[in-house]
């Protein structure tokens, strides 16, 4: 259902504002949990591939963390005043960020320098012609400043985990997987959810779970067995939000989000 809206938002949204673009507060707020700060489409989803000598363009649309700890982990809990877009590096021969104040580079947002208070709504629009096949990891990097007063502070948070893959204008075909995941169950969950995946063969998998500014909290190695296999989490001692959880085995990797309530 997600897919489904991000979907249908991004093709009724591009040649329609110009370069600019524009919040759908109700997409948004079906996409991500209302409990946390995110994304659309967040690292899972990831965004859409492009191919090479063609015009890219696509959105991404968020909701801010509100609090400073919520962007790094080392700075208090106080309120965030302002958060600014202030780099994105990765990006594929076709695309440039310049500055968040730039009107001629790749990137364009829906206020005039990418700045956005504590807590907003806001979105993003890449746009370019790639001249170069492969997959390119971007790492963009927000600015937070707290209110004022004694602790106020400036910090930045790296989100990672997106990827940019340009195709050559024919694709190979994709053959059948070799480990599949299910949905971990409960989710939402407090404590305790289980994993099930299904390898074809014995192999060695390797199982992580990562927050949504892209940061390992946990990593596991286990012996799975040829069929259905189960991983046991323990949430408890996570912060309430959504985490992603990644499986890989055989040089396969696979990846689905979850969510920790209090």
């Amino acid at each position: 259902m997600k897919k489904i809206l991000f979907i249908i938002l991004l093709i009724s949204s591009l040649g329609a504002y110009g370069q600019s673009c524009v919040v759908n507060t109700s997409a948004l707020n079906t996409y991500i949990s209302p409990a946390s700060w995110g994304i659309m489409p967040d690292t899972i989803d990831n965004l859409p591939p492009g191919r090479i000598n063609s015009q890219y363009d696509t959105f991404l649309q968020f909701k801010l963390p509100l609090y400073a700890d919520e962007l790094d982990s080392t700075l208090p809990h106080i309120q965030l005043a302002s958060l600014q877009l202030v780099g994105i590096t990765g990006l594929p021969v076709g695309f440039t960020f310049t500055s968040s104040a730039s009107t001629t580079d790749s990137i364009y947002c829906n206020t005039s320098d990418c700045k956005w208070s504590g807590g907003a709504t806001g979105c993003m629009r890449i746009i370019g012609t790639p001249g170069i096949v492969g997959t390119f990891p971007l790492v963009i990097t927000l600015e937070g400043k707290t209110i004022g007063g004694p602790l106020a502070q400036t910090g930045t948070g790296d989100i990672n985990g997106y990827k940019l893959n340009i195709n050559p204008l024919s694709l190979k075909k994709i053959e059948a997987p070799i480990l599949e995941i299910a949905q971990n169950s409960p989710n939402p969950f407090s404590q305790l959810t289980k994993i099930n995946y299904s390898l074809t063969k014995n192999s060695t998998v390797k199982f992580k779970v990562m927050n949504i500014l892209g940061e390992i909290v946990y990593n596991n190695e286990y012996r799975g067995k040829q069929g259905e296999n189960d991983i046991v989490f323990d949430g408890s001692k996570y912060k309430q939000g959504m985490y992603f959880y990644i499986i890989e085995s055989n040089g396969m990797t696979l990846t689905k989000r979850m969510i920790i309530e209090k």
